[in-house]
């Protein structure tokens, strides 16, 4: 709605006020002949239909997306697979290098249970050396007979 056509009184009874009424404002078409010139001509369109008989099927669309879903599938557990037997390979050799570390510990304590002085003396009275009762020194400043 244009304000001219708006009367006073709504103005008054909306809280405005109007001292005089509103001139209208003319309004003028100048037409030069474009409005003949820019309609457009109606033409016959052809039929844009899609011919459906040749087509792929929907059942054979499906099928392509599943096939191509499993072989994603089944690509992923091989990867899953070889990995975890990869981890399976890991764990194992870590099984066998506790249990090798465990026996060379072992070796290192028979070891030094061997070369305790007790187990060297034992020994030693198996072959038939004695203990020696007395300290004897070396001059080396006189010569030796």
């Amino acid at each position: 709605m244009a304000l001219t056509e708006i009367a006073p009184s709504q103005f008054v009874a909306s809280g405005y006020s109007v001292s005089a009424p509103l001139p209208t404002p003319a309004r003028t078409i100048r037409d030069f002949g474009i409005a003949q010139k820019t309609r457009a001509a109606l033409k016959l369109v052809p039929d844009l239909s899609v011919d459906n008989s040749a087509s792929v099927d929907n059942g054979k669309f499906i099928m392509i997306i599943a096939s191509i879903f499993v072989a994603g599938l089944l690509a992923l557990l091989a990867i899953n697979t070889s990995l975890t037997s990869g981890a399976f390979t890991m764990e194992n050799m870590k099984l066998k290098l506790a249990a090798m570390n465990d026996q060379r510990d072992a070796t290192l304590n028979q070891l030094a249970a061997y070369a305790s002085p007790d187990q060297l003396a034992a020994h030693a009275k198996k072959l038939g050396m004695s203990a020696q009762e007395s300290n004897n020194f070396v001059n080396v400043a006189e010569p030796q007979p």
